[in-house]
């Protein structure tokens, strides 16, 4: 066989030779395989034999004391153990906690893998019949004064899930003490839930979007909600031209949408299908303001509608890596919506530029500071919605 190796085995670390299982290996010897490779098989002069890499073998890990033929089970870095439930035999870390385990690994991960489903439908069910347990007990919770109402209401609906959680898992895995373990979790988050300006203003400047209780919202909404003061806004001429760009860009595709239709191809047909286009097209839009912009979907905004318990969203959020340019905003309507409203007010206000696309049905509200695009028209003679 031909050496396909610069150095062999033998040549480089000819103390590992003893070590070279005489029987296991087949045609292979250590003057024929080189400093890298595969699993091969060793036995140390007490007898004891393992299947590891070459690469493995000639390191020099800590427990080896430098010695490159140093044996696990000789120098007491890891024991042969028995699992009393599987019966299998494995090499464990004395101390740790697989060395006290009654499954070794590939066993537990096998009977994970035949019971999941179960188990998941079993903690799921577990969850719900918790909801009212896990609300009570977040009563108890002693919420910082300074928390925003909604987002001590956000704090609540992740806290929640955590809170339920824990005790199906205590109920379905016996994880006794999760629920209290979980309370502490979410406690601890409750008194750091309110971001720092400085954070919201760096992550303004880096992406746009910061995470709270992970979840992505818009940073610059929060540098504005924190300090009052919002960042220099577009000028009315430049709003007026980027709506009459975004107005084009979006006739040009109803043209299209109405070709498609008219030589017999499918186009969107219901309310949702067209709103799904006109994000993808909106969001290519924005794309192409600037060959770094990064541009988001559902990214939660710093209000809370009228009517509503939680934190707005926001359809699109267009973030550009110009620190002289604002985000840009924009807001997807098939019907006047007064929530739609609300927010893109705030983010007028907050500076950045707030643009809103009407189609469907209903009136349309001019509003001051705010874009709003008029594409019933186009879209009904496209698309028929």
């Amino acid at each position: 066989m031909p050496r396909t190796f610069p150095v062999s085995l033998a040549q480089a670390y000819p103390q590992l030779v003893a070590l070279w299982h005489p029987d296991r290996n087949g045609s292979l010897t250590p003057d024929r395989v080189g400093t890298g490779g595969g699993k091969v098989w060793w036995r140390c002069p007490a007898g004891h034999e393992w299947e590891e890499t070459v690469i493995s073998r000639r390191s020099l890990p800590k427990w080896k004391g430098g010695d490159v033929t140093a044996c696990r089970e000789c120098s007491g870095f890891k024991v042969r153990r028995v699992f009393p439930e599987c019966g299998c035999v494995k090499m464990v870390q004395p101390g740790t906690r697989e060395a006290e385990r009654a499954q070794c690994y590939q066993c537990r991960a096998r009977e994970f893998e035949e019971n999941a489903p179960r188990v998941k439908a079993e903690l799921a069910a577990a969850a719900k019949a918790a909801a009212g347990r896990a609300e009570r007990l977040l009563d108890t919770v002693p919420l910082p004064g300074a928390l925003p109402v909604g987002l001590a209401v956000e704090w609540r609906y992740w806290a929640a899930g955590e809170v339920r959680g824990a005790m199906a898992a205590e109920q379905v895995l016996a994880k006794s003490g999760e629920p209290e373990r979980a309370l502490q979790r979410v406690m601890a988050v409750a008194e750091r839930s309110i971001p720092a300006l400085e954070a919201c203003t760096a992550a303004a400047a880096q992406d746009g979007v910061v995470k709270i209780l992970g979840r992505a919202y818009w940073a610059e909404g929060w540098c504005y909600l924190l300090s009052g003061e919002p960042r220099e806004p577009l000028g009315a001429e430049h709003l007026a031209a980027l709506r009459g760009h975004l107005e084009g860009w979006l006739e040009d595709w109803a043209q299209h949408v109405r070709e498609e239709r008219e030589a017999g191809r499918r186009v969107p047909a219901t309310t949702a299908e067209v709103t799904a286009a006109l994000t993808g097209e909106i969001r290519e839009f924005l794309h192409g303001l600037d060959d770094g912009a990064m541009v988001y979907g559902e990214v939660r905004v710093p209000v809370v509608p009228d009517g509503k318990t939680r934190y707005g969203r926001l359809d699109l959020v267009g973030w550009l890596p110009s620190p002289a340019i604002p985000d840009f905003v924009v807001e997807i309507d098939s019907a006047p919506n007064p929530s739609s409203l609300q927010k893109l007010k705030f983010v007028r206000d907050a500076g950045a530029v707030p643009l809103w696309v009407r189609f469907g049905t209903g009136g349309l509200e001019e509003v001051a500071g705010v874009g709003v695009i008029d594409a019933r028209e186009a879209v009904r003679a496209a698309t028929g919605v």
